[in-house]
């Protein structure tokens, strides 16, 4: 749920910095801007505007962010397909269909009965698994459930880092846009004069200095 929030508000970032554009002098067809550049894929906007450097850290960034994610992924796949399957071996478990809920609650009872059993007692109702082949668990031994367990948390672990590695590269999208716009603007100062100006009053002197764009 929190990635989709975060793919969101970054889809509609680019949305809005879509309307940043530059027209080219010797054509009317319109040009992405810097901005929307780095917005697109951190790091071009700076390569477009000269200084390659600061591209380069967005460009390197923004892989190094994309190979985790897949690797993050990878590894919580992985590890949810063995959980799935030990789950069929030692515990009898149907595992199509199955939500996340599902998996947490096998691997915190023995069986079915005493999931349900439990959960009448504290009159839960809604959290009661039918009594059929679909559903039903029975661990043949503790120790697999804990192994089970142990199994499904770490593709949690994983599948969670992920999210925050979206989360990230997100923010490196962003980060390299306004660095672009910031590039941008500052490449737009054709030049700049300080001058220093001195004044006194009675037995009080005042040095400054002013900057003019």
């Amino acid at each position: 749920m929190a990635s989709k929030k975060i793919i969101t508000a970054f889809l509609l970032l680019q949305i809005g910095f879509s309307q940043e554009i530059n027209l080219n002098n010797d054509s009317k067809d319109p040009v992405l801007s810097p901005i929307l550049k780095s917005l697109i894929f951190p790091g071009w906007g700076e390569y477009a505007l000269g200084n390659k450097k600061r591209g380069k850290v967005f460009a390197v960034t923004e892989s190094f962010i994309i190979i985790s994610i897949l690797g993050s992924y990878s590894k919580a796949n992985t590890f949810k397909s063995n959980y799935e399957a030990y789950a069929a071996q030692h515990a009898g478990v149907s595992i199509l269909g199955k939500n996340r809920q599902y998996w947490v609650d096998i691997g915190n009872y023995l069986s079915i009965d005493q999931f349900n059993e439990e959960h009448l007692r504290w009159r839960d109702y809604n959290a009661l698994y039918q009594q059929n082949d679909n559903w039903s668990w029975h661990w043949d031994n503790d120790e697999n459930r804990k192994s089970f367990e142990k199994m499904r948390i770490k593709a949690d672990t994983w599948k969670l880092r992920g999210s925050f590695l979206i989360g990230g590269m997100v923010l490196n999208h962003i980060v390299s846009a306004i660095d672009s716009l910031y590039l941008f603007r500052i490449s737009k100062i054709k030049d700049t004069n300080i001058i220093p100006s001195y004044s006194s009053y009675l037995d009080h002197y005042n040095l400054s200095l002013n900057f003019y764009f």
